[in-house]
């Protein structure tokens, strides 16, 4: 295996009885070369031995060894210096094993090490946390706070609640531009999240731009029936804006939309929002070194563009052959309509993603029936979830301490899961056995069990967390037919199998244009450039957020910056902290605008290609919605751990940026924004 430029080769030492630690060799192989010496063939080596194993390694060499081989790792050190640069122990067997290193950099990572706890059980129940440790350590680099910045002095705000956050009528900018230094589009979580930023550093001139009449995102248009968060809710939060008070491990969709209209009224951002302001076409101005955003409710000019639209804002509806003439309401899971009655009808679910495992057990307690067409069967694990209790809140609001530290044991517990997607033995393992033993546990009956467990690796899809989907499906008044819908006439739906159903109500649980995003086709950049083209063989950006040719636009949770296993807001609040050092950079060394050159693209696409490529979303045997349709490249989700992306986003990198001059004096901007 070649070396990657300028990265250290790492020789694992390992033996029989740790098997603990295997997850380290394909883990570190992400980015460098690793070589694996198995050190339970022959119980002992000559140190010329080792000093011929070591050379072949390269010039520039780190020794990761455990337990009991940390002695001889010591020897083969002191035998091949020059060769090994950098020195790791595991829970080394004897004492003073750092210290016949002499200068060498070595660390130790051993039981009751502050803030590591017990190393075993950590490397074997979180292993990222391990990890970044040692990554951090041969790379000389400090692990990145994974706190944007303190949240500010509590202000004596009233929550939100249900108040019109648009109580002011919408002024008409049909005639002429508004100019700003930014506009936002999209008032979600990357939205709003961008607004605070820009807020708190004292930053004036923007707008937040919003097709809806409320914020909230996938928060606001999801309103289904069992609807909530799969990601636990005090790591489904800002870091910079903490909420001690979640009523449950797993916050429902209610209480999040909460969380972020509370958000605009303590942070200030009401007059900042232009609700119902949908965005019709945004466009690079190439002679003012401006973007135009042209809107349903008027134009604005702005330096900097933040596309903040999401990943689940449009809904996907399949093209079923008939479904015009199907006689009873139709609707997809986002767009649900609380007037439709349900109670005593036959309906009919499409799809069996997250969306559809929280709402047919809902279904299945009032319909007089509920028709479930399954594609492909999902994992399914169990839910592990709770209420806060009130000393519980209390201890979080009084001492932010152990809030934080809350947070900080869910995120590395979240982070393990990343082994599994790479399809580590053990890991994976260990996820599969715990799904399947859950499938087993809540189906009995040996036809519906064989129809519901999937035929393609586990992890190549979303894993559904759930306690009541298996039962609902076990239902007498739920029908699980294992194909996909097929055609609609009048109110029989027929499946891909076959099997025909009468229906009342028809409900799409069919996922959202996720690879695709609309607003690409809508943003125009340097040469007249549609984005949607620029992505014709899937989304593509630098440091997955700058896009080359569009220059001082920055896109947020969009091409390869979404997750399979952990907070979307941790990799949201990195984004956005990369935005605000390029936007420091830009005005500290006085250029108009940035564009990120197509070398430095095409290299961290070929990085992230290169990463997919053995994971499972790629290898698992499975069509899933995070895969380009077109090109097949994995274009929506992060092949690697969170903290991974948090490192690579931690500084911003000028030097892949061409700087674009005004040909003319641009026209001065106003220093704040007029009120709407």
């Amino acid at each position: 295996m070649t070396r990657p430029s300028g990265r250290s080769t790492v020789v694992l030492l390992r033996g029989s009885g740790d098997d603990d630690f295997a997850f380290l060799g394909p883990t570190l192989a992400r980015n460098r070369c690793v070589v694996n010496v198995d050190l339970s063939v022959t119980s002992k080596r000559s140190s010329d031995e080792w000093t011929r194993e070591l050379a072949e390694a390269g010039d520039d060499c780190c020794v990761i060894a455990v337990g009991a081989h940390a002695d001889e790792a010591v020897r083969a050190t002191l035998d091949a210096r020059g060769v090994v640069t950098r020195l790791v122990l595991i829970e080394p067997e004897f004492d003073g094993a750092a210290s016949e290193t002499g200068a060498l950099p070595v660390l130790v990572l051993a039981s009751g090490e502050r803030g590591l706890g017990d190393v075993r059980g950590t490397l074997r129940e979180r292993p990222a946390r391990i990890l970044s440790v040692i990554e951090d350590f041969l790379d000389d680099a400090k692990p990145p706070s994974r706190r944007s910045s303190r949240p500010p002095a509590a202000v004596s705000r009233p929550p939100v609640g249900d108040v019109d956050l648009q109580a002011r009528p919408l002024r008409d900018h049909s005639t002429s531009a508004v100019e700003v230094d930014t506009v936002i589009v999209g008032a979600g979580f990357a939205g709003l999240g961008a607004g605070i930023r820009l807020a708190r550093r004292g930053d004036k001139s923007f707008v937040i731009l919003e097709r809806a009449g409320d914020v909230g995102g996938t928060w606001r248009d999801n309103t289904y029936p069992g609807v909530a968060c799969d990601i636990p809710s005090h790591l489904y939060s800002f870091s910079f804006l903490p909420k001690p008070d979640w009523s449950n491990f797993f916050a429902s969709g209610r209480e999040i939309h909460d969380y972020l209209r509370d958000a605009v009224r303590s942070e200030g951002l009401e007059g900042h929002l232009r609700l119902r302001s949908e965005v019709l076409e945004m466009r690079w101005l190439a002679d003012e070194l401006r973007w135009r955003v042209t809107t349903s409710s008027g134009e604005y000019l702005c330096r900097t563009l933040i596309v903040a639209a999401g990943r689940l804002s449009d809904a996907r509806m399949p093209d079923v052959p008939g479904l015009d003439s199907f006689a009873g309401p139709v609707m997809h899971s986002s767009t649900w309509d609380d007037s439709v009655e349900l109670r005593g009808r036959r309906v009919g679910v499409v799809g069996t993603g997250a969306s559809a495992a929280q709402l047919i057990p809902r279904l299945a307690d009032v319909a007089a029936g509920v028709v479930v067409f399954q594609r492909s069967a999902p994992y399914v694990v169990p839910r592990p979830d709770r209420e806060y209790t009130l000393d519980e809140q209390r201890r979080f609001t009084d001492d932010p301490s152990a809030h934080e530290a809350l947070r900080d044991e869910l995120f590395w517990g979240a982070e393990t899961a990343f082994a599994e997607r790479m399809r580590v033995p053990g890991f994976i393992d260990r996820l599969r056995d715990r799904a399947l033993g859950h499938l087993e546990a809540q189906l009995d009956e040996p036809s519906l069990r064989a129809a519901a467990t999937p035929d393609y690796e586990i992890g190549c899809k979303r894993v559904i967390i759930s306690n009541d989907y298996y039962p609902a499906l076990a239902s007498p008044s739920v029908t699980l037919e294992p194909s996909a819908l097929r055609s609609i006439s009048d109110r029989v739906a027929t499946s891909a199998g076959g099997a025909s159903f009468e229906l009342d109500v028809l409900v799409f649980a069919t996922g959202f244009e996720s690879t695709r995003p609309p607003f690409a086709a809508r943003t125009y950049g340097a040469d007249g450039i549609r984005l949607s083209d620029a992505w014709a063989d899937g989304m593509r950006a630098h440091a997955s957020t700058t896009v080359h040719g569009f220059p001082n636009m920055f896109v947020l949770d969009g091409p390869n910056a979404s997750l399979g296993h952990n907070s979307a807001v941790v990799m949201i609040e990195a984004q956005i902290d990369y935005v605000l050092a390029a936007l420091d950079h830009r005005d500290a060394v006085s250029v108009d605008a940035l564009d990120v050159s197509l070398e430095a693209q095409d290299a961290y696409t070929h990085e992230i290609d290169a990463k997919a490529a053995s994971t499972v979303w790629l290898t698992g045997g499975c069509d899933s919605w995070y895969v380009d349709e077109r090109s097949r490249r994995l274009t929506l989700l992060w092949p690697d751990f969170a903290y991974a992306f948090q490192r690579r986003l931690s500084r911003f990198d000028a030097e892949n940026y061409a700087v674009i001059e005004a040909p003319r004096m641009a026209p001065a901007l106003q220093s704040s924004i007029p009120s709407p």
